[in-house]
């Protein structure tokens, strides 16, 4: 789930979230260093005072003691006990140290510390007069004002780290902010150009800059879509002007011999249906023939009113379905063309009619982007095995058909800003459901 979620964030997202986590992990090594070189400093500051201690309880008795131990007040600070040969206390006080802690160092022959938990370290240090008298020196420390200090440097450095944490994100984020921007722009620039006008260009000049290196890229690009373009609108173009002299030919031929009145009853069902197969072919050519124009030919400044195309495509359901018909609200205006916005809802309707068993439905809705023209039927629905597929040339339903006049549909409604869909689901009354996407004006 992370792993997902990290692959579908953005790229400023996860420099960011990479820079925060790079300063996260050094701030913890850094931490742990400092306890580290913290705890080995306090622990030689420790022992080195607590040898200064013995040795200075030491010399003091050296100087005092004759034949017997002596001890001079004035070293019997608190934390300071001078032992005897037989481990009996003769000076000091360890009031703070057990026994059982204080037992093993009274009669230690060699320098020894002991830690007792987080209280007190104490070094044992036994020791001779110059007189012969032997003895044991043991001195003490308190830890509680060193672990105070250890947690303040911790928690010091956990806030830094926080600190320092939450300025690299910040920082980092106006540092990729301002880099990306006129990433982010000169992609919606290409993005629109790509769509409106296939002359613009960036024109940064020499690749000095990743930015001028990727503007320099963007432009090829550009170049060469609108090569693609303009090559597919001219064949386009070409093909629609050559299968029009053809199809003219085959519809008058038709007509004439419709007209002569001399042929047979199976004939004349023949000729009528070439007749209205050449007309079909007409209206298709025709549609080809706008969507090869120029975009400042198709994206016009016309538009028309949603109701005006509804009534257009209503005579397409023949009498024999019934028709259910929501309209939207009045005045509702299309910013497109009213004969490209027909030629994309005529298919789609023709195509429910194809498959509808009994009714065909026709609801308008209307929504603050756009609108939508919903086109339903209670036939069969769409074939799961064609349904990623409906909108290319060659798919087949269960009603047959080949998909094309949806393909031109989405073509033309995609010409004019606007789509067509195959809802998820089916429609209201059982069968299939399209939506024409139009954009508002």
């Amino acid at each position: 789930m992370i792993t997902s979620r990290w692959r579908h964030a953005s790229f400023r997202t996860q420099i960011v979230f990479s820079t925060m986590a790079l300063i996260a992990l050094g701030m913890v090594a850094v931490t742990f260093g400092i306890q580290l070189l913290l705890h080995q400093t306090t622990e030689n500051t420790i022992n080195t005072l607590l040898e200064e201690r013995n040795d200075a309880v030491v010399a003091a008795v050296d100087s005092a003691s004759g034949s017997t131990l002596t001890v001079p007040a004035e070293v019997l600070e608190p934390g300071v006990a001078v032992y005897d040969a037989h481990g009996h206390r003769v000076a000091g006080d360890l009031a703070t140290v057990s026994t059982e802690h204080l037992l093993p160092l009274t009669t230690v022959t060699t320098t020894t510390y002991t830690r007792i938990g987080e209280r007190a370290r104490l070094r044992a240090q036994p020791f001779t007069t110059g007189s012969g008298v032997s003895g044991v020196v043991i001195v003490s420390e308190p830890l509680a004002p060193y672990e105070r200090a250890g947690r303040f440097v911790m928690f010091a450095c956990i806030a830094i780290g926080l600190i320092v944490l939450i300025a690299s994100g910040l920082i980092a984020r106006w540092v990729t902010n301002r880099a990306l921007a006129p990433v982010v722009q000169m992609a919606d620039r290409a993005t629109d150009w790509s769509e409106h006008d296939l002359g613009r260009r960036f024109e940064l000049g020499p690749s000095t800059n990743e930015i001028a290196a990727l503007g320099n890229t963007l432009d090829g690009l550009l170049e060469r879509v609108a090569m693609t373009i303009r090559a597919e609108q001219r064949l386009t173009s070409e093909l629609a002007h050559e299968l029009r002299t053809p199809l003219a030919a085959i519809q008058g031929s038709a007509d004439l011999a419709l007209m002569r009145g001399e042929v047979s009853d199976d004939v004349r069902e023949d000729l009528e249906q070439i007749a209205l197969a050449s007309r079909a072919m007409a209206v298709t050519i025709t549609t080809l023939l706008d969507l090869a124009r120029e975009p400042e030919a198709v994206q016009s400044t016309a538009t028309c009113l949603l109701g005006d195309v509804v009534d257009a495509v209503v005579p397409l359901v023949p009498g024999e379905l019934a028709l259910a018909r929501t309209a939207g609200p009045d005045g509702v205006r299309v910013a497109a063309p009213r004969d490209l916005v027909v030629r994309a809802l005529s298919p789609v309707v023709e195509n429910a009619v194809r498959h509808a068993r009994s009714a065909v439905s026709l609801d308008v809705a209307v929504h603050p982007a756009g609108v939508e023209v919903r086109v339903g039927d209670d036939g069969p629905g769409v074939d799961p095995t064609v349904r990623e597929a409906v909108f290319d040339a060659g798919a087949a339903g269960p009603g047959g058909g080949t998909g094309l006049g949806l393909g031109i549909a989405r073509r033309v409604a995609r010409s004019v800003g606007g789509d067509v869909l195959l809802a998820e689901g089916a429609s209201p009354a059982g069968g299939a459901l399209f939506v024409l996407r139009l954009p508002r004006l």
